[in-house]
């Protein structure tokens, strides 16, 4: 599968499980604040996962010896940014802390593999 069938797929994936949310949430089977919840958790991953897209699009122009360095670094930034932007959420948003904490896992483990694929399809 090539990088950008494989991004195609697993935006449509993550859109898919968008609608699947929304209808459970128009049919009542979940609240409100549990759709807002998983709503701000894919957000957070999903905006984690294209910063790391474009940071391996820029390392690609890098040379193989920093690139993983580099890599590396920015992995350690975003989880950082991620990390915050949760610690917001818990202080200043009116959240379900479980289902947001859940959302995350899943939504960070799905990414994560996506992003694994990612990678060794690009053989950096």
């Amino acid at each position: 599968m090539s990088e950008h069938k494989l991004l195609k797929f697993s935006f449509i994936f993550v859109f898919a499980l968008f609608l699947a949310v929304f209808l459970l949430h128009y049919f009542s089977i979940i609240s409100y604040e549990n759709l807002f919840s998983i709503l701000i958790a894919a957000i957070y991953t999903t905006v984690n996962f294209v910063i790391a897209v474009i940071s391996i699009e820029y390392l690609e122009k890098k040379s193989p010896e920093t690139a993983l360095g580099n890599f590396m670094k920015g992995m350690l930034v975003r989880m950082v940014v991620l990390i915050l932007l949760i610690i917001f959420s818990f202080k200043f948003l009116d959240i379900k802390q479980n289902s947001f904490i859940f959302s995350i896992l899943i939504f960070y483990i799905y990414y994560l593999i996506i992003e694994i694929i990612f990678l060794l399809n690009r053989d950096i």
